[in-house]
């Protein structure tokens, strides 16, 4: 009676064993598949960046700083159409008649970033549309890394500042455009602090210069 007891308890604990190993294995296997989905990355990110470079008359440095700026709503719609050749049947984006980000505007509002639209800089009526003070095609290079980040450099043309009187003017912002007026807008960056700006007087030349990353 003991051998057929000690008997039917060893059978009862290899069917445990071997449905404890069997449940081991169902789970190492999600394990290893859980693990082998997280290990895939794809992922993408765009960065922005903006220098100015302010020179007087005699053509020395009178203000050099960079900072990080704004990729708005409408800049990343864009890029999805242009980097896909979609059709836009949402209105999503309108690509300017050059199909590239290559203006920079510069503005004089004080109400910083949150005022402005997706086409057009906030301030004076110093141009046309009377939204900016001046808008220039600018000069993009691409600079392409293997293994590592691809950027892109959109240098604009001096501009230039004339007949301001004894006080000069204020540049609070600048942003990032695919066409001459109005066009949707890429990027923006308010010269910190916010309402104050760069102060420009005549003869003086503003160069800036955005870097877009993607990594």
């Amino acid at each position: 009676m003991k051998r057929y007891t000690s008997l039917a308890l060893i059978g009862v604990l290899v069917v445990g064993i071997a449905g404890f190993i069997s449940l081991d294995a169902i789970s190492a296997t999600s394990f290893v598949t859980m693990k082998a989905t997280s290990d895939i990355h794809e992922t993408s990110q765009m960065i922005g960046h903006v220098t100015y470079e302010l020179r007087g008359a005699d053509g020395n440095i009178k203000h050099y700083f960079q900072s990080d700026n704004v990729i708005v709503q409408k800049g990343t719609d864009c890029a999805a159409v242009a980097i896909f050749n979609a059709t836009d049947d949402s209105g999503v984006c309108t690509l300017g008649p050059n199909d590239g980000f290559s203006f920079i505007a510069i503005g004089n509002s004080t109400t910083g970033t949150a005022e402005v639209t997706d086409t057009e800089l906030d301030g004076a009526d110093l141009n046309v549309d009377g939204k900016e003070m001046a808008r220039l095609d600018s000069t993009v290079s691409i600079t392409a890394a293997n293994g590592g980040a691809t950027t892109v450099s959109i240098a604009s043309p001096a501009f230039t500042f004339a007949d301001l009187g004894t006080g000069g003017t204020i540049v609070t912002q600048s942003g990032l455009f695919d066409g001459a007026a109005p066009g949707n807008m890429f990027s923006i960056r308010d010269i910190p602090p916010v309402g104050t700006g760069l102060t420009v007087t005549n003869a003086d030349t503003l160069s800036i210069t955005w870097t877009i990353t993607l990594q």
